[in-house]
């Protein structure tokens, strides 16, 4: 491979945004090098830049990746099956494969670190490894990323164009939700928040053989979105009294399973109401490491029994998510509504951040 460098762009400290290089060194021979042609931006990503999750600085963020094998050692090729130009996807935990969370499947709680590398518990790339950590390429927001042999690596399939293959992260958070809350053939749903992976959760749960599913929410656009993503009907919290009883006119009854996905302190309390007697109440957004959440304790919990289920990330996620964006069931193509060069990654940010333009998910473009 001849010398290259990666354009990236870096938070080298909290609130500043900078586009640097970095030099793409020869694979070892049980590593790959991908060259990134799709980033979606998250909220998580503007939180990072707010330095509101920890202090990974500086780090070039992007955990929403998809790509191509730009190059590849031996050993890498043989035990992946892979050679350059095919296309993948690489899932944003690095495990260990050696602690008890890893060994019992549950690799996203990766309890092992590497301080002499620079290397956190339970690295993510475009989260908490920083770019200190050599070589520095471990983030999605470049045109090169770093795939050791503890990555987990899939193949992608052709049909998938890359503005769509880009949200398989979000659809293997969304797989992640719904399989935490066990949900099954017949069960009703109630989800809080429309938001892209709230959507996104609307079709898994149909897909996993939900028989009804509701969507609440506070955006009319977003709700009536929501139809075409599998959601039977809508509630506009805003605009009724009771969210409760309106959950329970949409569904017959309430929930067997409620998936918050709105990220904020209230839903979760709501979303605990929501379920019926001994239900599952799934709690997936993020709110913040300086958010309590406050439960009727005998009231919402202890007297009806409810299972509350954190779901962190995106493990056991990603082979479902290539599945169902093969299978093409859903318009998720629909979701991807703003593509932005690399160099234009603040303006991307002040369109995501404000909600301009009927923005549902934004992602920027390394190259077509």
């Amino acid at each position: 491979m001849a010398q290259t460098t990666s354009r990236q762009v870096v938070f080298p400290e909290r609130g500043v945004i900078e586009l640097a290089t970095a030099d793409v060194p020869e694979p070892a021979p049980d590593e790959l090098v991908m060259r990134v042609r799709r980033v979606g931006i998250c909220a998580t990503d503007l939180h990072l830049l707010e330095g509101h999750i920890g202090d990974p600085f500086p780090l070039v963020p992007g955990h929403e990746f998809v790509g191509e094998v730009f190059a590849i050692g031996e050993n890498a090729a043989d035990a992946r099956g892979l050679s350059v130009g095919d296309r993948i996807a690489v899932e944003m935990q690095l495990p260990c494969t050696e602690c008890d969370r890893c060994r019992e499947g549950r690799y996203n709680l990766c309890d092992r670190d590497d301080p002499a590398a620079g290397l956190p518990v339970g690295r993510e790339y475009g989260v908490n490894i920083p770019r200190t950590a050599a070589p520095g390429l471990w983030g999605g927001y470049a045109d090169h990323l770093q795939v050791p042999a503890e990555a987990i690596v899939h193949r992608l399939p052709e049909s998938i164009p890359w503005d769509t293959a880009a949200l398989v992260e979000p659809v293997a958070v969304s797989f992640r939700a719904v399989q935490r809350g066990r949900v099954a053939p017949g069960d009703t749903v109630a989800i809080i928040g429309p938001g892209p992976v709230g959507l996104l959760i609307s079709a898994a749960a149909r897909i996993q053989g939900a028989s009804r599913v509701v969507m609440i929410g506070t955006r009319d656009n977003r709700l009536e979105l929501a139809r075409r993503f599998g959601s039977d009907d809508t509630v506009n919290s805003r605009r009724v009294d009771d969210v409760r009883q309106a959950v329970v006119e949409a569904l017959g009854g309430l929930a067997d399973v409620v998936i918050e996905i709105a990220g904020v302190p209230d839903a979760q309390s709501l979303a605990v109401t929501l379920a019926r007697r001994g239900g599952r109440v799934v709690l997936a957004g993020a709110c913040g490491w300086g958010a309590d959440v406050t439960f009727g304790s005998d009231r919402d919990l202890l007297t009806r029994e409810i299972d509350v289920l954190p779901s962190f990330l995106s493990a056991g996620g990603y082979e479902p998510s290539i599945a169902a964006l093969a299978a093409d069931d859903y318009p998720y193509a629909d979701l991807v509504t703003h593509r932005f060069p690399l160099e234009q990654v603040e303006e991307a940010y002040d369109v995501v951040r404000t909600k301009r333009d009927d923005v549902i998910k934004a992602v920027l473009v390394l190259e077509d």
